[in-house]
């Protein structure tokens, strides 16, 4: 559900200060001047004060209903991938939008969509081989869905990500965005990872706790990026006990590059990607007021139904003029994940609507057009109380006028009346001389 833009009302009429203007004719004419106001301070008030509403109840929901708009039917950003799948976990979070996370799920559910995606040839290789990373994230993703996880796209996904495992517990190329996710496709399979897992994120652990998205050693030359940071927070809540203490020195990071206003910068600036994976983080470790700021600050960046894209999430606040646009695609699937109250380590799709409900922009649009006529009716006819008004000043002004010309009258003709004729002549009352 979303907040509908309330329509402006006219307020009603006093019906006490409608009783003075009827009952004016029977006041005293000192009564009239002083009642004559009434009217139109009463009317003068009665505008009716702007509504400042949110433009989303549901600003997750909102954000799922621009984000399906951008899909050709099947996928998102001509057929990529990895942003395809960003758009399903965070349509499974919201919610809402089933009938496109299954069409997405059938789209990539063959051997000539998916195999490209999982099995990539590295430089100056010739053959291709299995990318732990993104497996992990398709089985997260379809598991998500109530789908089979083990055997997708004609691939066998779960055996080949536990089979990508190094020896220092790490998977595929040894980083840790790759290790997370296997951990998390891992996560939703009946062979999740354990304590090797574990031991493998602490391995590639920057000194100051948090990770870095290329970093293999967890030297001195390891620089801590939020987003990274908080995916493997994420990944590291699933394998319990064992992942403890690196868990405890992430969240303690993140806290820490925690902006005043709730955001997080990844070297480039205060932004939404980096915001959300911090917040997915804190809603899977429990840290409810860091979390709570950190969407704060996501909310801000969404579009309200007067911006250029009703839900969507700006990447950043102004947003860059050359890739702003491009951006806000994965802006908004990332943030729609802790908007929704839901975290990568423990999300759940259950119940699951299949349509997604619009922003009621266009209801909000059709408010505003007969908002705008009821004010056009209302300023044709604003001039009313003020004639109305003007019209009881004039009358009163007659009416005293009146009462005064007869006042006057009355006293110039008392002393013809108690004059005393002479020489016996009598008067008339008009002053006709009898004789």
């Amino acid at each position: 559900m979303v907040y509908r833009r309330l329509r402006r009302r006219r307020l009603p009429e006093d019906p006490l200060a409608l009783g003075k203007v009827r009952q004016l004719r029977h006041l005293s004419g000192r009564l009239l001047a002083a009642a004559a106001v009434v009217p139109i301070t009463v009317f003068a008030s009665a505008a009716p004060a702007e509504a400042q509403e949110a433009p989303f109840a549901q600003p997750a929901q909102a954000a799922a209903s621009w984000l399906v708009g951008q899909s050709d039917g099947t996928s998102w950003n001509a057929g990529d991938v990895s942003s395809s799948l960003d758009a399903v976990i965070a349509l499974e979070a919201a919610r809402v939008g089933g009938d496109q996370v299954q069409a997405t799920l059938e789209w990539l559910n063959s051997n000539e969509t998916l195999t490209p995606y999982v099995f990539t040839t590295a430089d100056g290789a010739t053959e291709p081989v299995l990318n732990a990373g993104p497996a992990g994230k398709v089985m997260y993703t379809v598991a998500t869905a109530g789908g089979d996880a083990t055997n997708f796209g004609e691939i066998r996904l779960a055996d080949q990500v536990t089979g990508s495992q190094t020896a220092n517990g790490t998977y595929g190329d040894g980083t840790a965005p790759t290790t997370a996710w296997a951990v998390l496709g891992l996560s939703r399979t009946d062979t999740p990872a354990g304590a090797e897992a574990a031991a493998g994120l602490a391995a590639v652990q920057c000194p100051d706790g948090g990770f870095n998205y290329a970093d293999v050693d967890g030297g001195d030359d390891c620089v801590s990026d939020p987003d990274t940071t908080g995916l493997v927070v994420s990944a590291l809540a699933t394998l319990g006990d064992a992942g403890a203490a690196p868990l405890a020195s992430a969240v303690a990071w993140l806290e820490g590059a925690q902006a005043e206003d709730g955001g997080f910068d990844n070297g480039f600036g205060e932004n939404a990607n980096s915001t959300a994976m911090a917040a997915q983080a804190f809603l899977a470790t429990g840290k409810a007021d860091a979390a709570e700021r950190a969407v704060a600050f996501l909310i801000g960046l969404q579009f309200d139904c007067t911006g250029e894209q009703p839900g969507a999430i700006m990447y950043t606040d102004p947003e860059d003029p050359e890739f702003g646009e491009a951006s806000r695609l994965l802006a908004t699937a990332q943030a729609i994940v802790p908007i929704a109250g839901q975290d990568l380590a423990a999300l759940d799709a259950t119940g699951i609507e299949a349509k997604v409900p619009g922003t009621d922009c266009e209801s909000a649009d059709a408010g505003g057009d007969a908002t705008a006529e009821a004010d056009g009716d209302e300023g044709s006819t604003s001039w009313l109380p003020w004639v109305i008004g003007a019209a009881v000043v004039v009358l009163v002004a007659l009416v005293i006028a009146f009462a005064l010309k007869s006042r006057k009258g009355k006293a110039g003709a008392a002393p013809a009346e108690d004059a005393t004729p002479a020489d016996g002549e009598s008067t008339d009352a008009d002053g006709t001389d009898k004789q």
